[in-house]
C-alpha cells in the first residue's frame, strides 16, 4: 500500500515547490545529498533510474527514508515501462516519473492510487497525461522551451498542475515560477552536493524563492 496517495503528493508539491532529480552510483552518496536537501526543506525527491545500481541503491534509500525522514516523498524517475514501474513500487516508491507518457504506467499508479508524473511538451500531451490521470504533467525538457512557452499553456490550461524540468540552473527557477510552474524538478549536479552545508542552504534559498509570499497577519 502506498505511503502517501496521488492527492497527497500534489499537495506536498505545492508545498515544498522544489524537486531534486538526481542518481549516483554510491548509496552512501546518496544519503549525504538526501539528507542535505531535507535539511534544506526538500519533500519530494527524485531517484532516477539511469544506472545499473539505481533499483537497488533505491531501495536502500527508500528503507533509509522511511526510517529517517518518514514525511520525505522519495520517487523513482526516468520508468519507461509498466513492469519498471511495478518494480519500484513494489520497492516502496511514493511516486512515479516519467520521461514519456504510456498510458500502461497510468494504468499501474492509478491501481496503486500513486501519483504519476508523465513527461509530455505540447499542449495535447498536457491535456492527455491530465486526462489519462497524472498527478502532475512533466513539462520535459524545460529549458529547451522555456519560461514564456509555459505561459502559453497556461493561457488554455490556467490550473492545470504542471512541473517543469529538464536542466534548469538554479538562477532561473524564479522565472519558471512566475511563468506559473506548479513545481520544479532540477538536477542535482547543478546543485553544490559534494559540500552538505553549502547544499543545504542553497536548496532552502531555491525553497524561498518558489514558495508564494505569505500575506502578512491582521
Amino acid at each position: 500500500m502506498a505511503r502517501f496517495t496521488a492527492a497527497q503528493v500534489l499537495d506536498q508539491a505545492r508545498r515544498t515547490p522544489l524537486i531534486p532529480v538526481f542518481y549516483h552510483a554510491a548509496e552512501p552518496y546518496a544519503r549525504q545529498v538526501l539528507e542535505a536537501c531535507y535539511a534544506g526543506g526538500v519533500r519530494l525527491f527524485e531517484f532516477t533510474n539511469r544506472g545499473p545500481q539505481a533499483f537497488d541503491i533505491f531501495a536502500g534509500l527508500q528503507q533509509f527514508v522511511e526510517a529517517e525522514y518518514p514525511d520525505l516523498l522519495l520517487g523513482a524517475g526516468t520508468i519507461f515501462t509498466a513492469d519498471e514501474a511495478e518494480r519500484f513500487i513494489a520497492a516502496g516508491a511514493d511516486f512515479i516519473v516519467q520521461p514519456v507518457m504510456r498510458p500502461e504506467v497510468a494504468a499501474v499508479c492509478r491501481r496503486h492510487n500513486l501519483a504519476w508524473l508523465p513527461g509530455a511538451q505540447t499542449l495535447n500531451e498536457v491535456y492527455e497525461a491530465l486526462h489519462l490521470g497524472a498527478t502532475l504533467a512533466k513539462l520535459f525538457p524545460a529549458a529547451h522551451l522555456g519560461p514564456d512557452y509555459l505561459r502559453l499553456l497556461r493561457g488554455p490550461l490556467p490550473q492545470a498542475p504542471i512541473m517543469v524540468t529538464g536542466s534548469i540552473q538554479p538562477a532561473e527557477v524564479a522565472a519558471w515560477a512566475a511563468a506559473g510552474a506548479t513545481c520544479v524538478g532540477i538536477d542535482s549536479r547543478l546543485l553544490a552536493g559534494d559540500d552538505p552545508a553549502r547544499l543545504t542552504a542553497q536548496v532552502t534559498e531555491l525553497l524561498g524563492t518558489l514558495r508564494p509570499p505569505t500575506a502578512p497577519a491582521g
